[in-house]
């Protein structure tokens, strides 16, 4: 089958274009696909990235004479519907994966909300992460849905989970892509709140961000006194990534903006236990396995109390308990048989099979 994935953001590295990429590689090790990708930069957009936005639509454009026989578009931002409009134009079967809960700007807005449903409605079908996407996105009701899930990285899945030290020091991690929206400042309060405490405790923050983010991002820790408790990382590997979720008693997760996080799911599975915002995501993702969530009101004041009277050595024994079981149930061959069971439904007619992955060249 020749699939075209259309999403993500280059300069903008987040969970959705790592589990885009994860998705790929678990897709080509069952040796049936002929993958194509091409990202819609979309993310952050302002007038001057508008060139890059229509370079994108272009390609997508051009392929109406390399026809895939299906397109698996991820949406994260509502500019990414562009896309499923010109591909349904084209003729193309699309099916989408919406990376988005009810805090995004086109479900918060009444009149975004009825456009993105209208727009979805052009569809071949849905592929959710989760069925609590259906209470946060408004989705049009005659478009078939399948259900799938998120790709974990391979070094947590399929490595052993090992290395896990105790310590007397609590030890902190917030990983996202960095805004004020994804929690990265609530994080920098809370690490206020703790210090003030006489919480022992040390920091970390990994994840990408424009120049302006880390700007102030660096401020805001300078401001507080912070300096020698937090790290500022950048974007880090899935490797790196494992091992600072091995080396964290606790993610700190105050998004108020993610549908499904990913990143929750990669703390459960390596023992790293969850400290969230009530969405439904990671609600859903806490009451299944394991963690505490605290109020959107008070999500830093809550957070804070929390973590100066956990006992370390209760979350670590609940963390390994069910650490195990995250892994088992996101193994990629059952992920990717989900994803590619929605896809090959999306098609109509039969098509050939081709593996391999063929990326789009600069200027195709």
């Amino acid at each position: 089958m020749h699939l075209l994935i259309l999403g993500g953001s280059p300069n903008h590295l987040g969970g959705m274009e790592a589990m885009r990429d994860r998705s790929v590689q678990a897709l080509l090790e069952r040796d049936d696909w002929d993958v194509r990708l091409l990202p819609t930069n979309t993310a952050y957009l302002k007038a001057r990235s508008l060139p890059v936005l229509l370079s994108s639509l272009a390609k997508l454009v051009h392929l109406r004479f390399r026809r895939p026989d299906a397109v698996w578009l991820n949406y994260v931002n509502l500019p990414d519907l562009l896309f499923l409009g010109i591909a349904r134009i084209l003729g193309f079967r699309v099916i989408v994966t919406p990376h988005l809960g009810s805090t995004a700007r086109s479900q918060a807005d009444a009149k975004l909300r009825r456009l993105s449903c209208w727009l979805l409605g052009f569809a071949n079908g849905l592929a959710l992460l989760a069925r609590t996407q259906e209470l946060e996105v408004d989705l049009p009701v005659n478009v078939k849905r399948w259900y799938i899930k998120t790709f974990l990285p391979a070094t947590i899945i399929k490595g052993k989970l090992e290395g896990r030290q105790a310590s007397s020091e609590l030890r902190l991690l917030h990983a996202s892509r960095l805004s004020e929206l994804k929690g990265t400042f609530a994080f920098v309060r809370v690490c206020e709140h703790l210090k003030k405490n006489g919480v022992s405790f040390t920091a970390s923050i990994a994840g990408g961000a424009d120049e302006q983010t880390f700007r102030r991002l660096h401020s805001a820790i300078a401001e507080c006194g912070l300096t020698e408790h937090i790290r500022v990382l950048g974007h880090r590997s899935d490797a790196d990534m494992r091992s600072l979720l091995l080396s964290s008693d606790v993610l700190v997760h105050l998004s108020m903006a993610d549908s499904y996080p990913l990143v929750v799911l990669e703390a459960l599975a390596c023992g790293a236990f969850p400290l969230c915002t009530d969405l439904l995501g990671a609600r859903d993702m806490i009451t299944t396995y394991d963690g505490h969530l605290v109020s959107r009101e008070q999500a830093v004041e809550e957070a804070a109390a929390f973590l100066s009277s956990v006992a370390l050595e209760e979350i670590a024994r609940r963390s390994a308990a069910v650490a195990e079981r995250v892994r088992v149930d996101y193994e990629w061959g059952e992920c990717a048989s989900l994803l590619g069971e929605a896809l090959r439904a999306s098609v109509r007619r039969n098509v050939s099979v081709r593996p391999g992955l063929t990326p789009l060249e600069p200027g195709e």
